[in-house]
């Protein structure tokens, strides 16, 4: 949540539900029934009259009014080590009990016997994590309520206990409104307040797959579910348990927006479903894989596309978002980051790296990209693997399409994936995904996935960071300088050792005009620009190519001013040599790219303000004149992967 000081944490989740309720123009509605994947029924709690409305429309509005009524949450990074430590020993402690996501006071006895600690300990710890899935809810609290504490009464929770086990885990197969009434019930002839009926829904949609399969007398299909088969993936038992992210570079030249001239190939990073086998999230880059490309690809995958794909300009569906469990990748170094593992860890989301010599463990995404790369091979500008197979064509002369215009294709055939059956699943793709999110035969349903409260959280989580003092000239990155009123307060600041204190300081490469410093005693990120507000635009790579250039010529010659003298410099050479080389082509394409492509957080939040993009109307095909949908039609191949 953006303020006037700047820029509040929320890692809390969000999920559309029966008995949700959001405010929509300034009316309060009430979620009644879920229909599909995009559309819900809600009541208008004034008028008492329903309606049927988009789910996007609905997270949009409920994620805002959700999120201004979340305390702050502080940074992982601003936790100190021993507090650090302590929340990952807690979650160790509590991680068998995860796997039973509703567990009885038996189990927590148990396992609290099992790592010393008092049952109560461990059932606070359990209910703290399970409200926002981050690291950041373990660390010692050690003064004032807390919003993770439990707030229901004692006696309301063990008749909550009592009718979900007794009830809702019967052969009778009860509704969860049918339970929420006899709860309600039993409370007011108690005489207690009774738990809001999406309190009762969310115990329910906690409990385990199997355990609400065999408590509700389908012992045969928890049997095919959870018995362990040859070949299967382990762990991924249903959509979102598991997602796999990959690069590769495309096989096709792609051309300079201005000049229609090559640049060479695009990056492409991609994150699959293990359990559906749908796309989940991607993104493309004119620069070689990093940590950006993989947070950028892990913040595509979580949040809706709808926003997404009117801003890139497709007509289309492409409605899979939610937090996945687990991310599974192989182990090149970008995703062995420090800096991943602990966005991840804040986020609830654990690493697993490839097994060596196990191929098979990343063969689904693999599977994914050499199918793709058999559609790309029906594309002008494609490549070959080898001069043999060339022959006389030439890639760079046929190339016709820019990193826009294979984005749109891109999306284009994701959307025709998801729709063609799976060789391997026997159904689409995005069936499957349906049928985790409603139930089929065997296939307990999960509902609708959660999405951040917070995108930008999510995006700042991920952003590569540093610890830097701040003085009356405000924060230097890279001998640049940064400053705003909003840090003022900071400077000077001690810390316990009598030392300038360090804060974290975090900045997008592809942008590097502000930074983004935290501030521990108000919680929040202030957003903080050039002190110079004459200097232009610039990225990572640019700096890093001026600082080299100048450091070749003398050391002493790095300083600000200098650096941003080198860059323009720079530029004017590229600018000169583009109509001759394919190297300041690519250049001034990637910084193009880098300047406008907003990320997935900026896009759904409508805060992107980067270039004319942003507005990039839908086309339908009949006033189309993109090379891309020239190329789209009805004769190509569905895709088959194994």
């Amino acid at each position: 949540m953006a303020t006037s000081n700047g820029h509040q944490l929320k890692r809390r989740r969000f999920k559309v539900t029966p008995g949700t309720s959001v405010i929509m123009g300034g009316e309060e509605y009430l979620v009644k029934e879920i229909l599909n994947e995009k559309e819900c029924i809600v009541k208008n709690v004034a008028s008492n009259t329903a309606d049927i409305v988009a789910i996007s429309k609905l997270i949009e509005h409920a994620t805002t009014v959700r999120s201004d009524l979340m305390p702050a949450e502080p940074d992982l990074d601003d936790i100190s080590e021993a507090d650090y430590q302590t929340a990952k020993k807690r979650l160790e402690a509590i991680k068998p009990l995860l796997e039973l996501d509703h567990p009885k006071k038996s189990d927590v006895r148990l396992r609290a016997a099992e790592v010393d600690y008092h049952y109560t300990t461990l059932y606070n710890w359990l209910r703290a994590y399970q409200s926002t899935q981050a690291l950041t809810s373990l660390i010692p609290k050690r003064r004032g309520w807390s919003y993770n504490r439990k707030r229901l009464d004692s006696d309301v929770n063990a008749i909550i206990d009592h009718y979900i086990e007794n009830l809702y885990l019967t052969i009778k197969q009860p509704s969860p409104k049918k339970v929420y009434s006899e709860i309600k019930r039993a409370c007011l002839k108690a005489d207690l307040t009774p738990p809001h009926q999406a309190t009762i829904y969310r115990r329910i949609e906690r409990i385990p797959e199997e355990k609400r399969l065999r408590g509700r007398g389908r012992v045969e299909a928890a049997n095919n579910r959870f018995s362990v088969k040859a070949g299967k993936f382990p762990g991924a038992d249903t959509i979102l348990n598991v997602i796999q992210i990959d690069h590769t570079p495309l096989d096709i030249i792609i051309v300079d927006e201005e000049t229609r001239q090559s640049i060479k190939r695009v990056w492409f990073t991609v994150a699959i479903d293990v359990f559906s086998r749908v796309i989940t999230g991607i993104y493309l880059s004119l620069d070689a894989p990093s940590l950006t490309s993989v947070a950028m690809c892990i913040s595509h995958s979580i949040l809706p596309k709808d926003k997404w794909l009117k801003h890139i300009g497709v007509e289309g569906e492409w409605n899979v978002w939610g937090f996945p469990k687990k991310i599974h990748t192989d182990n090149g170094a970008d995703f062995r980051s420090i800096n991943l593992s602990e966005a991840c860890a804040s986020n609830g989301i654990d690493i697993e790296f490839r097994p060596v010599k196990k191929p098979n463990y990343g063969g689904h995404v693999e599977r994914y990209l050499g199918a793709f790369s058999k559609k790309i091979a029906e594309l002008d500008g494609k490549t070959f693997n080898s001069t043999g197979k060339r022959e006389s064509y030439d890639p760079e002369k046929n190339a016709t399409m820019t990193i826009d215009e294979i984005e749109r294709w891109l999306v284009h055939a994701i959307i025709e994936y998801h729709h063609t059956p799976h060789s391997s699943l026997g159904i689409a793709p995005i069936t499957k995904w349906r049928m985790g999110i409603e139930g089929a035969p065997g296939i307990m349903a999960t509902g609708l996935p959660e999405i951040p409260d917070d995108p930008l959280t999510l995006e700042l989580d991920f952003l590569p960071r540093t610890m830097r003092s701040i003085s009356g000239e405000g924060v230097v990155w890279d001998r640049i300088h940064y400053y705003s009123d909003g840090i003022r307060h900071l400077i000077g600041e001690r810390d316990k050792h009598g030392k300038n204190r360090k804060y974290i300081v975090r900045r997008d490469p592809r942008d590097i005009t502000k930074v983004w410093v935290y501030d521990p005693f108000q919680k929040l990120y202030h957003e903080v620009p050039y002190s110079d507000p004459t200097h232009p635009y610039t990225n990572k790579w640019e700096l890093e190519k001026a600082r080299k250039y100048l450091k070749s010529l003398d050391d002493t010659l790095i300083n600000e001013q200098a650096i941003f003298q080198a860059i323009e410099s720079m530029r004017e050479i590229e600018e000169k040599s583009k109509a001759t080389t394919k190297k300041a082509r690519r250049a001034g394409a990637a910084n193009t790219r880098r300047k406008t492509q907003s990320s997935p957080a900026q896009i759904y939040t409508g805060t992107n303000n980067k270039g004319s993009s942003t507005s990039s109307p839908q086309r339908t095909s009949s006033e189309s004149n993109d090379p891309a949908d020239d190329i789209w039609g009805t004769d190509i191949e569905s895709f088959e992967i194994e």
